[in-house]
């Protein structure tokens, strides 16, 4: 009997010794805390039989483009603007559940309004209605007039819904950064004096809790791609106040960054930052890996385990195999990147973090700079026997260089329990080139057994396999959330203004995840000892002994593109249909702590809701196919 049916039965009654004696040993004194109204009664006590699972393969046409009927697109453009808006659109988006009730919501923010010269920035807020639809909400959040660049979101007084800290990347007369409390309900208010009131140039941010104290802390990536300043640092009191931290960033370089992700690369239990720096001409484009020594203190060692820069170059200007050119020099004069977007994740499945790093590499042979500036990078982390050093393995598993990569997200966009890839491109560069994977389409790449990636984008119904249109050429931002809760991700892409008169943002169903067998993972802190997102708790399941992990993050990426906050884990062809008998699974919390469950303890192809602390007396373990 499976075990959610065993719930059912035995908590819709009196307990039997022997119903009380299992929960006993799974750490549950009682039924009330348990979530087990989907549980199936199945027709009498007949052994299930093991069905096979038969997985689904990406062929053809698996994304269907629900933009228009979705509502997303209101208002993303002004068709006849009354002034001057250099880029007339909301191409800088986001996920975030905004008023808490399971479902994903969309934030877009204008790319490039004037608002030096009257046209205010403006953001856009579509409340998930659950049935693949969307109602704006922009004016009921107070959001849309918020003079800000982008919005990075986290439960800051762990009040249990998701505030805002809305970054400004511009100095613009009487306006900073600013930080808005959610009343629970998805209405925003401005909270006065937060300490967060960065006068210019924050592009990107995460929020991180870096010394797990139970408080989102906050990074602000300052610069973008036009300043040379220092990044912050700020600590979080609980209230919504924070405290300016930025001396903990021991030495930190004043240079443009681009993005920001948080995660633990070393295994040791805090949460690292990774930041993806703009222009070679600036500190030679060096990236920045800041180690955090577990109470929120932080060293640069990017040159020490190879995050940097590449000792190679630009792909297309390499004369030997798997551009392998070495550049002239010492490490430590090596060219680093035009970087933009970058995720952290672990790619090859051997439970530790990798990156994957967006960046536009010109190959000019005849400048030095461009020569040897890095491309777009998979940089595969090497584990504990290397010291955790990165190699970059991007044309080792067949991925094509494109001049003009933009946004980075690493999904399994199929639930084959293989993470796969996704850039967005400009279409700057591409009249240069001939092939496809070198315009400036939605790149999608989709992991092999072998750990070689296919670029599926052209036949994914994202992009216009015609080639006739411009659908998704050309994107900005990107996003991953599964926003009808049927367990694979959808894909939200900002449509970024190709030449004038604006553009709306593009949203595409995902018709093939939900085919194979899958597992949502939803965790929240008690808001004292986890801070109430569970920002940087890792879940790690095993299929068969083999290991897929996953972190808890805020955002990433540029302008802070952010994913469903949920953690989806694609099973692929493991185990059967109506059993959970070969998955396993572990929660390690940020603040050390564990819990596991093992296989057999929960269902498959549902969401699984923890709530810190499982396994004591308030039995908080939650399995349902709703929110």
């Amino acid at each position: 009997m499976e075990f959610g049916v065993f719930l059912k039965r035995a908590c819709g009654s009196a307990l039997p010794p022997l119903a009380s004696s299992l929960l006993g040993l799974l750490g549950l004194s009682a039924c009330s805390g348990l979530d087990v109204a989907s549980a199936p009664e199945p027709a009498g006590d007949t052994p299930i039989a093991c069905e096979p699972v038969t997985l689904t393969l990406p062929v053809e046409g698996f994304f269907t483009d629900i933009s228009a009927p979705s509502g997303i697109q209101k208002d993303n453009f002004v068709p006849v603007p009354a002034m001057p808006i250099p880029i007339n659109d909301h191409s800088r988006l986001a996920f975030a559940d905004i008023d808490g009730d399971g479902y994903d919501d969309v934030v877009a923010h204008s790319l490039f309004p004037n608002p030096q010269k009257g046209v205010p920035f403006e953001h856009l807020v579509f409340r998930n209605n659950g049935d693949k639809t969307f109602s704006d909400v922009s004016d009921d959040s107070g959001l849309r007039a918020v003079q800000a660049a982008y919005f990075t979101f986290g439960d800051v007084d762990n009040d249990g819904d998701q505030d805002c800290f809305a970054g400004l990347d511009i100095a613009l007369s009487g306006e900073t950064s600013s930080l808005w409390l959610n009343d629970g309900k998805g209405r925003f208010t401005r909270k006065a004096s937060a300490g967060i009131e960065i006068a210019a140039g924050s592009a990107n941010a995460v929020f991180v809790d870096v010394n797990n104290d139970g408080v989102l802390d906050l990074y602000s990536g300052n610069g973008s791609s036009i300043s040379a300043v220092k990044d912050q640092l700020f600590f979080g009191v609980g209230d919504g106040t924070f405290t300016n931290m930025s001396g903990n960033l021991l030495g930190s370089p004043a240079q443009p960054t681009n993005g920001v992700v948080a995660c633990d690369y070393d295994d040791d239990g805090d949460q690292d930052i990774f930041v993806s720096t703009y222009g070679v001409s600036v500190k030679l484009g060096w990236k920045i890996l800041w180690e955090n020594n577990g109470a929120g203190s932080f060293t640069n060692v990017a040159m020490l385990h190879g995050f940097n820069a590449l000792a190679t170059g630009n792909y297309d200007l390499a004369s030997t195999g798997l551009g392998q050119d070495v550049q002239p020099g010492a490490p430590g004069t090596y060219v680093g990147s035009n970087g933009f977007g970058i995720d952290c994740q672990d790619v090859n499945g051997d439970g530790h973090m990798d990156i994957w790093l967006a960046a536009i590499s010109h190959p000019v042979d005849s400048d030095f700079s461009r020569k040897w500036s890095d491309p777009s990078q998979l940089l595969i982390n090497l584990g504990a026997a290397s010291g955790y050093a990165f190699k970059n393995e991007f044309q080792e598993r067949g991925l094509p260089f494109n001049e003009g990569d933009i946004d980075a997200a690493a999904v399994d966009f199929d639930n084959d329990g293989r993470v796969d890839l996704s850039v967005t491109r400009d279409k700057k560069y591409e009249p240069n080139y001939p092939a496809y994977d070198q315009k400036a389409w939605f790149g999608l790449f989709h992991q092999q057994a072998t750990g070689q990636f296919t670029s599926v984008g052209k036949a994914s119904g994202i992009n216009d396999p015609t080639e006739m249109s411009t659908r998704v050429k050309s994107g900005q931002n990107l996003s991953w959330a599964d926003i009808d809760l049927d367990g694979d991700l959808d894909l939200l892409v900002g449509g970024r203004d190709n030449g004038g008169g604006g553009r709306a943002n593009f949203l595409f169903e995902n018709t093939l995840g939900a085919a194979n067998g899958w597992l949502g993972v939803r965790l929240r802190g008690d808001g004292k000892e986890v801070n109430r997102d569970a920002i940087g708790a890792r879940v790690t399941i095993k299929v068969d002994g083999k290991p897929m992990v996953r972190e808890v993050k805020s955002s990433r990426g540029t302008y802070s593109s952010a994913d469903g906050r949920a953690l989806l884990f694609g099973l692929g062809d493991a185990g059967c249909k109506d059993t959970s008998s070969q998955v396993s699974l572990e929660v390690r919390w940020p603040n050390g702590k564990t819990l596991a469950l093992a296989a057999g303890d929960f269902a498959l192809n549902g969401y699984l809701r923890l709530q810190y602390p499982c396994g004591t007396d308030d039995a908080c373990a939650k399995l349902s196919a709703a929110p």
